[in-house]
């Protein structure tokens, strides 16, 4: 059954590229970001392998596609399961959001690329979440909460 399923994979993989490759403007932006997204849709997230066989449908360096991957969030490069965004805003901040930020790296474990050690949960940072009267403010797969320190914020994860 897994066989089939790569097999099935690699053939929309090829058609999505092939597709683009096409387009007299594959490498806009616009089109990048769109192969990217039906390319995500069949793999799960962008691997480096995937993002090498995008940039080249696209006629582009692979650095471009990787700067187009930070610029869009909603773009994954890794298979995680959940998304934490910490507010770090001035109100967030000055009650404790930062602070909370470490303690969560290091319970994590998370790395550079902001992906815990198990792969599974993506860990960012935003300026502000508009919630700033009741800062710190955090969203966990899109759900907002307020007041959380790092237990709390685990507990949540869990819970989901």
């Amino acid at each position: 059954m897994e066989i089939h399923e790569n097999d099935a994979r690699d053939g929309q993989t090829r058609e999505i590229l092939d597709y683009y490759r096409g387009l007299p403007e594959r490498s806009s932006q616009e089109s990048i970001v769109e192969m990217l997204r039906e390319l995500q849709d069949v793999h799960g997230s962008i691997s480096p392998c995937v993002l090498e066989q995008a940039a080249e449908a696209a006629g582009v360096r692979d650095s471009m596609v990787q700067a187009i991957c930070k610029r869009y969030p909603s773009i994954k490069t890794a298979p995680y399961s959940h998304e934490i965004i910490l507010c770090t805003g001035r109100n967030c901040a000055a009650k404790g959001s930062l602070t909370v930020m470490d303690e969560l790296r290091k319970r994590l474990g998370v790395g550079e690329n902001g992906i815990s050690e198990d792969g599974t949960v993506c860990l960012r940072t935003r300026n502000c979440l508009k919630n700033c009267r009741k800062a710190p403010n955090v969203m966990v797969d899109g759900r907002m909460y307020s007041g959380l320190d790092a237990e709390g914020i685990l507990r949540e994860l869990k819970r989901l």
